[in-house]
């Protein structure tokens, strides 16, 4: 059928949003368990529900195919209320096997610091941020991003929003970011160790786009 939908996220999604994320960047192979996937997704998605005041979920045929998330400056943050019960990913990250908690904080930590480092004395400029966009692998081809960004967009525009910056990396599709009329402000390359081997590393380099109102 291919009906598609744009409605506001809601706590039902996040299973879905999750699995997707999960699909898209493939985190239950970097781990032993079940479980230690689980709390890495987890984490990561709660820091996305904390800080946006602003969320849409794409449906195709009534099934999260996507999911859109920003922040503008001095608007109130909107989805923590959704976020997941922290304690019990803390307290899985404390008893986890020492290999995937080690796993979960060179990730974070090091593309954290890559953002930082990217974004170091430019905050400031910025009105608003794309902070997440992903869109399943069997719903592209359809638009869905776009139909995502558009409704973002007028989000921003909205809320007099003149400058918003996104970080994307070489595991997502940043070219969409070209397509839309973005512009590259930084890259730093990345290396993830998880171990003494060779194909224990991963590397990849993360962007700083930025996209200007009534420019583009």
């Amino acid at each position: 059928m291919n009906q598609i939908t744009i409605r506001d996220v809601e706590a039902r999604d996040l299973p879905e949003i999750k699995a997707i994320i999960d699909e898209i960047w493939e985190f239950s192979d970097w781990f032993e368990t079940e479980g230690a996937a689980d709390t890495a997704l987890g984490i990561y998605f709660n820091q996305v529900l904390y800080g946006n005041s602003f969320g849409k979920a794409a449906l195709l045929d009534g099934k999260v195919v996507g999911v859109i998330f920003g922040h503008v400056k001095g608007e109130l943050p909107k989805y923590r209320m959704l976020q997941e019960d922290n304690t019990k990913y803390i307290m899985s990250l404390l008893n986890m096997h020492e290999d995937d908690r080690s796993i979960i904080n060179e990730f974070i930590s090091k593309m954290h610091y890559g953002y930082e480092e990217l974004i170091a004395k430019k905050i400031d400029s910025y009105d608003g941020v794309l902070d997440f966009l992903i869109v399943s692998e069997k719903a592209q081809g359809l638009k869905i991003g776009k139909k995502l960004w558009d409704e973002l967009a007028a989000y921003f525009r909205e809320t007099k929003a003149k400058s918003i910056y996104v970080f994307t990396d070489t595991e997502c599709n940043f070219g969409f970011y070209d397509h839309l009329g973005f512009s590259r402000k930084g890259e730093r390359d990345v290396t993830y160790i998880f171990g003494d081997e060779p194909d224990e590393q991963y590397d990849e380099t993360i962007f700083l786009y930025d996209y200007q109102f009534g420019k583009g």
